[in-house]
């Protein structure tokens, strides 16, 4: 038996179908990269207590947004601190060692975003601080507290 092997013209039916095909395909294509794109362009920021006197913050910026870190005494109402840069990747450790005992409050903002963290220096002779991440979450919620 042989077999014709030959190609048959392509109805309206079977060229919309293969159409349709390739857009759905394109789509869900353009749709996935630019979802991890967005994703990539997040800023993540990051706060550990590093000891008892220190806070370590790092912020994730792929987009390479405007950073600004503040500290504030919030006691007195003077700014410690005030840097800015626009860097992809960024790390600072603050030491409150030698600061006076009090409230302090650090202000990260990275694009729109506004991070706040209150930190409560506490006596000198054995120096405590308490680190609580004001925003953006809803509610007060401890990130670390060491004592030495």
């Amino acid at each position: 038996m042989k077999t014709s092997l030959t190609s048959r013209p392509a109805t309206t039916q079977t060229r919309t179908a293969l159409y349709l095909r390739a857009l759905l395909l394109g789509g869900l294509a353009i749709a996935g990269s630019a979802g991890a794109a967005l994703a990539q362009s997040a800023p993540s920021v990051k706060a550990k207590q590093a000891d008892a006197q220190g806070l370590w913050l790092t912020v994730e910026n792929p987009a390479q947004q405007r950073v600004q870190m503040q500290v504030m005494a919030l006691d007195h109402g003077v700014c410690l601190v005030n840097a800015v840069n626009h860097r992809a990747s960024y790390g600072s450790k603050l030491n409150f060692g030698g600061v006076p005992t009090g409230q302090y409050a650090v202000l990260l903002r990275v694009g729109k975003e506004q991070y706040r963290y209150s930190v409560d220096v506490q006596g000198k002779a054995q120096t405590t601080i308490s680190v609580r991440e004001l925003t953006p979450a809803k509610s007060p919620e401890a990130v670390a507290a060491v004592i030495r």
